[in-house]
């Protein structure tokens, strides 16, 4: 799996913007839905007095695909993505680098479960049926907005990873619903162990 990097242009994101973006890449470049660890990562975009979700200049829309869909990725190039109040033109592509990491993190988790410790619990069985350490934190819970209905999802950063380990967690990712960010892990800074 790679990370290619679009640079987006709009005023602003509206709130629950995750499954209308994945509808409309998914239209551009039909290929996405048939990969299951394929997706959107969320947006970095800081929250307006309305709501809305405030793009930087900056911004950037990166898409998690298997290698060989490289190519298959230049028709979002240009791309216009209307996501209802909002249109979003994308511009052209970057390919990000994948760095393994001894320590990864998903900013937004869903397994199903409300529960912290039975979300943990899901967690820790499918890191064991990886081979990947059991080394993990949950933090922040939050509501995420699916096609249909809402889950709760919580953040996660996984911990003393090899490198083979990273790699495979970075492929594999954690959870449901990847097409819209959940389970996606990005590298993030060390954490150490409190004496």
């Amino acid at each position: 799996m790679v990370d290619v990097a679009f640079g987006m242009s709009a005023p602003a994101l509206p709130a629950d913007y995750e499954w209308p973006l994945y509808r409309e890449v998914a239209r551009v470049a039909p290929w996405i839905r048939g990969f299951p660890g394929a997706g959107i990562h969320p947006v970095r975009c800081a929250r307006g007095a309305g709501g809305e979700l405030l793009l930087p200049r900056r911004a950037k829309l990166v898409v998690r695909m298997p290698r060989e869909r490289l190519c298959a990725a230049s028709a979002l190039e240009g791309a216009l993505l209307d996501l209802g109040e909002v249109r979003v033109r994308l511009a052209s592509a970057s390919l990000r680098k994948r760095a393994p990491a001894s320590t990864l993190y998903a900013a937004r988790v869903v397994t199903g479960d409300d529960d912290e410790a039975a979300f943990s619990a899901v967690i820790a069985s499918e890191l064991a049926a990886l081979g990947v350490p059991r080394t993990f934190m949950c933090g922040r819970r939050a509501v995420v907005r699916l096609e249909r209905g809402t889950a709760c999802a919580f953040s996660v950063a996984v911990h003393g990873l090899s490198e083979d380990a990273s790699l495979l967690l970075l492929d594999t990712g954690l959870g449901r619903e990847r097409a819209i960010g959940c389970g996606l892990l990005v590298p993030h800074k060390t954490i150490t162990a409190a004496q």
